[in-house]
C-alpha cells in the first residue's frame, strides 16, 4: 500500500486508486480498479477505530450483521451503512453522502447525542426520523438502512474517562 495525500488533504491508498477516491467519489463506484484478493470496500467505509478509548457501543440487532457491535469513541462516531447495507463506523473522512448519522460523546458533560447526518438516506431513533440532536441514555434502538441497533453507554454515572 502506498499511501498518498490530496491537495484537499484526504489520505488514499495510491497502489489501488489513481487518484484521490474522497474527491473523485466516481472511482468509488469502479470495481474494476480494485486489486484481486482485496476487499471491495473504500477506506472510508471501513470499521473504524474510535477515538480514544471505548465510550459505547451500537449493538445490530437485527439485518445482515446481526449481533455485530460498533465501538463509538470520545467525540464524534459517524454511522452508515457499506455496499452490502451492514451498519458500519464510518472514519472522518468519509464522504458526507456516506454518513447517516452521528453519535457523540462529550468527555466534558458526560453525555451522548444522537446527531442527524449528512446523507440524504434518514436514521430513526425508535419510529421517528433524526431531524434533530436527540440524547442517548442508554437502550434506544436507532435504525439504518433494514438494521436495527440498541445503544449501549460505557461512559455514564458510575464511569467516565
Amino acid at each position: 500500500m502506498k499511501l498518498s495525500k490530496c491537495e484537499s488533504g484526504h489520505f488514499y491508498d495510491s497502489d489501488k486508486y489513481p487518484e484521490c477516491p474522497y474527491c473523485n467519489t466516481e472511482l468509488l463506484k469502479d470495481h474494476s480498479i480494485v486489486h484481486e484478493g482485496e476487499a471491495e470496500q473504500p477506506a472510508a467505509v471501513d470499521k473504524a477505530a474510535p477515538a480514544g478509548p471505548v465510550a459505547g457501543w451500537l449493538v445490530v440487532l437485527d439485518g445482515v450483521a446481526k449481533g455485530r457491535d460498533l465501538r463509538l469513541g470520545i467525540g464524534r462516531s459517524f454511522l452508515g451503512l457499506d455496499a452490502d447495507g451492514t451498519p458500519v463506523t464510518l472514519s472522518a473522512d468519509a464522504p458526507l453522502s456516506a454518513r447517516q448519522a452521528a453519535v457523540v460523546y462529550d468527555a466534558e458533560k458526560n453525555a451522548f447525542t444522537l446527531l442527524p447526518g449528512s446523507s440524504q438516506e434518514l436514521c430513526y431513533l425508535g419510529e421517528d426520523a433524526l431531524l434533530e440532536p436527540q440524547p442517548l441514555t442508554g437502550g434506544e434502538v436507532l435504525r439504518l438502512g433494514g438494521a436495527a441497533l440498541q445503544f449501549v453507554p460505557f461512559c455514564g454515572a458510575d464511569f467516565h474517562w
